[in-house]
This record gives C-alpha cells, sequence and structure tokens, in this order.
C-alpha cells in the first residue's frame, strides 16, 4: 500500500513564517512537489521521499539551493544544512516546528530583511607571479636560474621554488583577505571567513547584509575590484539565503 503525503519520509530544506500548508510551484528533489508543513506559524520547506533515501548528487545539491532561494524571493527563510530527512509530517511539526519553536521565531526576526552575499578573491596567475617577482630578489633569481635547465637536472630547485612562491602566497593572502574584508564589512552587519578551496584564492567570505543596503555593498564590491584589477578577480554569488549565520539544532 502506498504511503500517503503526510507518511512519506520528508526531505527538509528550511523553515519560513507559515503560508498556510500550500503546495508550491517549485520543484524539489527527485521533481516531487514542495510543500510547507505548517505549525502556528512557523512553516517547513519538504517535499517527500517515498522510501526515506536520499542520493547526495550535485544535482540535489543543486535543488536543495534553488529552493532556498525561490523561498528567499518570497521572505525570510532559515535554510537547513543538505540531507536533513524527517519520517513525516508529524515528526515535522512536533520534532521541528514545535520542538525549536522559540529558536525558529528568534532566527527569523534576526534574518528578516537580511540577505548573505559570498565574495571569493581569486589572483590573476600571470598578476600576482609578477608581483611575487618583483619583492622577493631570492624567487626572481632562483626561477631566473632555471629557466633554460632541463627538469630532470633541477628537480630539487624547482621543488624549491614552488615551496618559495607558496609561502609568498600565503603570506599576501593574509593581507589581501585582511584588505577585502575590511573593505567590505563596514557595509555589512557581519562576516563569516571560509578557507581558501586552492592556492590561487585571495578570500572566500560570506557577509550578511540588510537588503536596503545591498547598492552600497555592491559599489564597495565593485571599488574593490577597480583597486585591485590586473592582480584580483572577484566573484559575486548572491543574494543567498543566510547559510553561514544561522544554526540550527536539528538532526537529520
Amino acid at each position: 500500500m502506498a504511503k500517503s503525503d503526510e507518511d512519506a519520509a520528508k526531505y527538509v530544506y528550511g523553515v519560513v513564517r507559515s503560508r498556510g500548508g500550500a503546495r508550491l510551484k517549485q520543484k524539489g528533489i527527485d521533481d516531487k512537489p514542495v510543500s510547507v508543513v505548517s505549525n502556528k506559524g512557523l512553516g517547513a520547506l519538504t517535499s517527500d521521499v517515498p522510501d526515506g533515501s536520499l542520493e547526495a548528487g550535485r544535482e540535489e545539491l543543486l535543488t536543495h539551493s534553488r529552493v532556498l532561494e525561490g523561498a528567499l524571493k518570497r521572505g525570510v527563510v532559515l535554510p537547513m544544512r543538505f540531507g536533513v530527512v524527517m519520517p513525516g509530517e508529524e515528526a515535522v511539526r512536533d520534532e521541528l516546528l514545535a520542538a525549536h519553536r522559540e529558536e525558529l521565531e528568534t532566527q527569523l526576526d534576526e534574518m528578516d530583511g537580511k540577505v548573505e552575499i559570498n565574495i571569493k578573491g581569486i589572483y590573476e596567475e600571470q598578476g600576482i607571479l609578477r608581483e611575487v617577482l618583483e619583492e622577493n630578489q631570492e624567487i626572481a633569481k632562483l626561477r631566473e636560474f632555471l629557466q633554460g635547465k632541463p627538469d630532470d637536472a633541477t628537480y630539487y630547485e624547482r621543488i624549491r621554488l614552488g615551496e618559495l612562491v607558496a609561502e609568498a602566497l600565503t603570506a599576501k593572502r593574509a593581507d589581501d583577505e585582511r584588505l577585502i574584508v575590511d573593505g567590505l564589512l563596514s557595509h555589512a552587519l557581519s562576516v563569516e571567513v571560509g578557507e581558501p578551496v586552492h592556492e590561487r584564492m585571495a578570500a572566500n567570505a560570506s557577509f550578511l547584509v540588510e537588503r536596503e543596503r545591498l547598492d552600497e555593498f555592491d559599489q564597495a564590491t565593485e571599488k574593490l575590484g577597480a583597486e585591485h584589477a590586473g592582480r584580483i578577480r572577484f566573484k559575486y554569488t548572491g543574494p543567498l539565503p543566510p547559510h553561514s549565520f544561522v544554526e540550527l539544532a536539528v538532526g537529520g
């Protein structure tokens, strides 16, 4: 016998202010309709997971993000981490919305009118290498020494050159990250600085920004881009739900 909508396991995307349990136009993971499970003014964005199991592939991650970004266009949303599955509607109401009501209502109030903007600063390879060579005589001399020499005969020297360049970039990254964060934080409420995901990343920071100050924040980002033209390329992602600034102590 097939499970009813209420009995089916529920994938939970996030929490919103209740919209009366309506089924939304958006499609969720596995192309299942997204609906709102409501409890006294709170709502959880959910879709069915008929067999209770969930793949964790790229498409599922993208769908999770798309559902939350769609909800953000309609109002404040508290994003859940990817992968939260609950046994059914009753569990969503009791174990999420009712059990965490005070925390959820507080965070909905705190995040109302606010969005997350992620800024990544990526070093332009030729520009930053030229800068490193100009600033570090040891690196410049070693690089010049290695030019035209066979790789196998200069193996250890080339390893040393790579180490010196990496050390120089680490020091430079610390300075540039501070400049980027300081240059934008005065136009935001808060910042979470993440680890660089590769060696050419100068900064990876998420900012909590009031919607009414987005133009101001954007102008500050454009100013940074102009100041660092030719050495750092900026990637701007947002507005996003405030993933980095919401903590929901709910198991999955």
